[in-house]
Formats: structure tokens, C-alpha cells, sequence
């Protein structure tokens, strides 16, 4: 099972760690992250900002990147995608298009609460859910199946 977790969620993955229930589901190998460079530049810029330093210090920031560039696969984003009302968010879409079939795993209602966009992206094989459905439907697959 892939999927491609925004920027908000990765945020909570590198603050919390193994207290994160979907950190504790990647590093068990529950499903495979996809991300994009694009995607990890934004990752590497927010890291930066005052407010997320008050959760999360620079050094882990780093150190989270170096473990999604060893152990997230990397995709080249779609240059053909459906578009967000959030023009921020089309990187997020464009790399999940290109890992598809997959999960978009967000927290952003740009994304999840945008009936069309998420119509339009089942119909390409992606599946936008948050973090909570995301985990009952890893708690529901089959050991091994690929979904």
C-alpha cells in the first residue's frame, strides 16, 4: 500500500516519532511513503519557520529528511494533474498522481473536503483520507497484499 502524507502530517511524523501512530505504521513497513523532491523541499523550508521550531527543532527536521531520503520512495511528480483550489497544495496532488494507486493522506480540507478534486482523483487511482481513515484501512488489508 502506497501513499503520499502532506506536509502538516510529516511535520507531526517527525515531532512525535514512534508516539505517532502513523510514523509507528511506516516504520513497521504498513505501507510504503511516497514523496518528491518538490515535496521534501517545502518539508526542509517549513522545518525553518519559528512556529514550527517550537515543536520541532531544526536538527530533527534535518534528521527526518535524511530518513524519508533512505527510506521513502521518491517520484518525479505528474505534469498532468487535477488542481487544487489551494494552488500550494498541487505538489502534494502531482506526486501522489504519479505514485498512484495510492493513498493522499492529508489533514488539509483544501484537499479532502473538495468533492470534485477528490472525485477526480479516485477516478486516477488515488484515494484522499485522513490520517484516521488512512489507519483503518492499513489495519483492515491483509498481511502482504499490496492494496
Amino acid at each position: 500500500m502506497r501513499a503520499v502524507v502532506d506536509t502538516n502530517l510529516l511535520l507531526r511524523m517527525a515531532a512525535a516519532g514512534r508516539h505517532f501512530p502513523l510514523y509507528q505504521a511506516w516504520r513497521e513497513k504498513r505501507f510504503v511513503l511516497v514523496t518528491s523532491l518538490s515535496m521534501l523541499d517545502e518539508f526542509k523550508r517549513v522545518i525553518r519557520y519559528p512556529r514550527v521550531r517550537r515543536f520541532l527543532s531544526y536538527g530533527q527536521g534535518q534528521g527526518f529528511v535524511a530518513l524519508l531520503h533512505s527510506l521513502a520512495l521518491i517520484v518525479t511528480p505528474a505534469s498532468d494533474f487535477p488542481h487544487s483550489r489551494d494552488p500550494s497544495d498541487d505538489m502534494v496532488i502531482a506526486t501522489a498522481v504519479a505514485a498512484r494507486p495510492c493513498y493522499l493522506v492529508t489533514a488539509d480540507r483544501d484537499l479532502y473536503d473538495d468533492s470534485d478534486l477528490v472525485t477526480a482523483l479516485r477516478k486516477l487511482g488515488v484515494q484522499v483520507v485522513q490520517a484516521g481513515e488512512f489507519l483503518a484501512a492499513i489495519a483492515a488489508a491483509p498481511p502482504g497484499i499490496d492494496t
